[in-house]
């Protein structure tokens, strides 16, 4: 296997690394390496290093596959942050459309710079198909070791939304996401967002954010949606090429949607009185009697406490007295409520009964 060789592989698959290789800036040499399902990683090794895939790979084009597309773009980035002074901040905001490889640049970028004794801070601002928080919602961590996959970070800030797409959200998705970036106390912070390329959002989320630098990820090699030309002027704008190996169907979608949701829900069943808890929706208090009324059972909702969100669950039961969910948080006193029911074998139902009763 020469030098210079992108090895992709896509999960679900185990990877036994005989040599030295490197995965998104991760030294993953002599390592087992999991590769969750529908995830596309790239394998970069040494001449001499051997991979043993259980599972599906292929050797990709360097063109588009690997770090070597970012490599530059990357180490440019470190060096204009380097510029502004260890106590400053310097933000990074990534856009680009669906399957453009943002989530992988994001960690590309967040390995770096680590190995420059920077801890990043990454804020993951997609309600749809998000990595540092389930659906709904937006999720921020502190990096202190490298990673392969943003799910591996531990996140640690959360905010609500409610919603799995930003579409008649969008300036509540911005809000929240403002709200993240403040929360998130590092002086190097890189913004993950969705693939919803509406340039009015864009420029609102890059408004919200005020970025040093905005990463537009394409491959176009004409700018036919306007975008660039519509971000360029407030902002540092670098266009950077997509990385397409990493295309989901859109089962894939849905089995990882799920996925995201699991991880955060447990067979915990927590119990409060009515009168002990507020509901809200959209960061509006609401009445109870208006989500009994949409017979709730199976609703995905956040839990807060002193303003933050310190859980997630599953409302299992409720009546005028009482309502259950399904969670280990017991400390919780706000129950921020949603459009989504998640039924029978985990199946995702998306409701509109909130917005249609004009809250």
């Amino acid at each position: 296997m020469g030098t210079g060789v992108v090895w992709m592989v896509r999960g679900p698959a185990i990877v036994r690394v005989i040599g030295k290789c490197h995965v998104l800036g991760m030294d993953v040499s002599q390592h087992t390496i999991r590769v969750r399902a529908a995830k596309a990683l790239p394998f970069e090794p040494d001449k001499e290093c051997k991979l043993d895939v259980q599972g599906e790979s292929w050797i990709a084009d360097t063109m588009n596959a690997g770090t070597s597309i970012w490599r530059e773009i990357a180490e440019g980035i470190l060096s204009l942050r380097g510029n502004t002074g260890p106590a400053r901040m310097f933000t990074v905001l990534i856009v680009g459309a669906t399957d453009t490889g943002k989530s992988t640049f994001a960690t590309y970028l967040a390995n770096l710079a680590l190995k420059r004794g920077i801890a990043p801070g990454i804020i993951d601002g997609d309600i749809g198909q998000g990595d540092l928080a389930p659906p709904s919602a937006l999720g921020a961590a502190v990096l202190h070791e490298p990673i392969i996959d943003l799910r591996d970070a531990s996140a640690c800030i959360f905010e609500f939304v409610g919603s799995i797409t930003p579409a008649g959200s969008e300036r509540l998705v911005a809000q929240k996401l403002k709200s993240l970036l403040a929360r998130t106390s590092v002086d190097f912070k890189i913004v993950n967002t969705d693939g919803y390329l509406d340039p009015f959002y864009k420029r609102m989320l890059a408004s919200a954010v005020s970025p040093n630098v905005l990463v537009y990820l394409t491959g176009l090699d004409d700018d036919d949606d306007g975008l660039a030309a519509d971000l360029s002027g407030s902002w540092k704008l670098i266009i950077a090429p997509s990385s397409w190996q990493a295309a989901k169907t859109h089962s894939d979608r849905i089995a990882r949607r799920i996925e995201q949701y699991m991880r955060y829900i447990t067979t915990g069943l927590v119990s409060k009185k009515m009168h002990n808890v507020r509901f809200q929706y959209r960061n509006r208090f609401i009445h109870w009697h208006s989500v009994s009324a949409l017979d709730p059972r199976g609703m995905f909702v956040a839990l807060g406490s002193r303003r933050r969100i310190v859980g997630f669950g599953i409302i299992e039961s409720m009546d005028q007295q009482h309502v259950s969910i399904r969670t280990d948080v017991k400390d919780f006193s706000t129950i921020q409520t949603s459009e989504i029911r998640l039924r029978n074998n985990h199946e995702e139902r998306i409701t509109g009964f909130f917005r249609a009763q004009g809250h």
